[in-house]
């Protein structure tokens, strides 16, 4: 799972720059318009949605198996159990006992760039390979995805593995604080626990639980597939056919009940940290909803680039920090939105105020035109500017597929281009226009440095944490 970053400025100003230019370059490039000229999509007779980007020229394909299970469809006591499975997935071949793969050792051979990543709610497996290699690579990739030929000793070692990811992970008190969140916000639910698991849960993982996690979930009704590069259209889409789109179906994955937060006003940690880390934000309907593309425009608005609200107040007026962080994460189902911003301790007091100003305003007041459509400019540039490698193509046509949508261009840009000041404030004012620490209300995260005996309380909380 990838935590999200701060946002660079440099790469929003070229993105601005390239979508300045765009004009000009439609006719060289009809994706600058939307118009997926090089997309095919289909089906297979399992129900299998597959998406087709033929680039000649590009020297490489890119492809991906997405599976829609994660670690919200982990068996109760079994948290970690779908990572643990990915990294048995991408070992397959490797270990002594494992089942040869003859395929995949050979694009393993020849510099293909082959990884995989688990979250809570999609395991996906990709990989990058000379054109020329496309089949072999292809062939090894569903080999890969669907080898379950590992042992209780394979097992044993690769949660060996996952175990020192697991000791690695908590010696960011960041990462320990943001899950300790999550797990205020929903308790009882498999959001409250990390992806990667703890060390109780791994441990009482059997093998027997992981395949049958595999043949529940890893089902082509329950997944989908992308592939982008330099292919034959024809014989790329024979060959998905013949290979995952010859598999039974199986059972889809039925939606897991949307949890209700426990919301408080304020959550604050003091712990071993020399900057003060300021979040405010709220739990948000997710991507599925019709709010979702107000969200990600919103996101842009309050805190991404040099023309953000939060960078022109705290970095170029008040210059208190130049670490600005503004997101808008979506699962399926359920969401959040937040603005963040990491500070001096002496400044922490002004810039919490500032973000509970600036979050407050969305929900009360409509951005003006021309503040959405410089938004609606850099979002859409940054989406084109991916799309100059497979890879950014491959990503953004897997998320569509993955939500159940049309994963071209034109439909998702013309979501953007219908919405309206007044859209953005309905959405913004139903999610956190509310009282704090209430449904539709902001709250706030604060992560800052411990002094005196709190220092060695927070030390002390820290390494029982690291034994969990």
């Amino acid at each position: 799972m990838h935590r999200p970053r701060p946002v660079s400025c440099v790469p929003l100003l070229l993105a601005a720059a390239a979508y300045a230019g765009m004009a000009g370059a439609a006719e060289r490039d009809p994706v600058a318009t939307g118009h997926d000229s090089s997309l095919r999509t289909f089906r297979c007779t399992n129900g299998l949605p597959v998406a087709l980007d033929v680039r000649p020229g590009t020297r490489t394909v890119f492809m991906e198996i997405g599976v829609r299970a994660g670690s919200r469809d982990e068996p109760d006591g079994r948290a970690g159990l779908a990572h643990l499975l990915e990294h048995l997935r991408f070992k397959e071949g490797h270990g002594e006992t494992g089942r040869t793969n003859p395929a995949f050792s050979g694009l393993r051979a020849s510099g293909a760039e082959i990884n995989a990543s688990t979250d809570f709610e999609q395991t996906e497996y990709h990989a990058d390979v000379p054109a020329d290699r496309f089949e072999e690579g292809w062939r090894a990739l569903v080999g890969l995805v669907h080898g379950d030929a590992f042992t209780d000793e394979d097992v044993d070692r690769e949660r060996n593995v996952v175990l020192q990811e697991v000791a690695l992970g908590k010696t960011d008190p960041l990462a320990i604080m943001g899950y300790s969140v999550l797990h205020r916000l929903f308790p009882d639910d498999a959001l409250g626990q990390p992806v990667i698991g703890f060390r109780k849960t791994l441990n009482a993982v059997t093998a027997e639980d992981l395949r049958a996690f595999s043949n529940r979930f890893y089902v082509p009704a329950n997944m989908f597939a992308v592939v982008t590069g330099d292919v034959d259209l024809a014989f790329a889409r024979r060959l998905v056919a013949e290979t995952l789109g010859a598999m039974p179906a199986g059972t889809p994955r039925a939606p897991a009940p949307t949890p209700e937060p426990k919301r408080e006003p304020l959550y604050r940690f003091k712990t071993l940290v020399q900057q003060s880390y300021l979040l405010t934000g709220a739990v948000t309907s997710g991507a599925q909803s019709p709010q979702a593309p107000s969200m990600e425009l919103l996101s842009v608005i309050l805190g991404e680039g040099y023309s953000s609200r939060l960078r022109q107040r705290l970095v170029e007026k008040e210059a208190v920090s130049d670490e600005i962080l503004s997101v808008s994460f979506l699962l399926s189902d359920i969401g959040g939105f937040g603005a963040g911003v990491a500070v001096a301790p002496d400044h922490a007091d002004a810039a919490a105020a500032a973000l509970r100003e600036e979050l407050a305003r969305l929900a009360r007041e409509p951005v003006s035109q021309p503040e959405l459509d410089s938004a609606r400019a850099r979002l859409r540039a940054g989406i084109l500017s991916g799309f100059q490698t497979n890879e950014g193509r491959a990503g953004f046509r897997a998320r569509r597929l993955f939500l159940g949508e049309d994963p071209a261009l034109a439909p998702y840009f013309g979501r953007l281009d219908a919405l309206t000041p007044d859209d953005l404030l309905k959405t913004a004012a139903a999610s956190w226009g509310g009282e704090a620490g209430t449904a539709g209300g902001p709250m706030e995260i604060q992560v800052v440095p411990a002094r005196g005996l709190g220092k060695l309380f927070a030390a002390i909380q820290f390494l029982i944490f690291k034994r969990l």
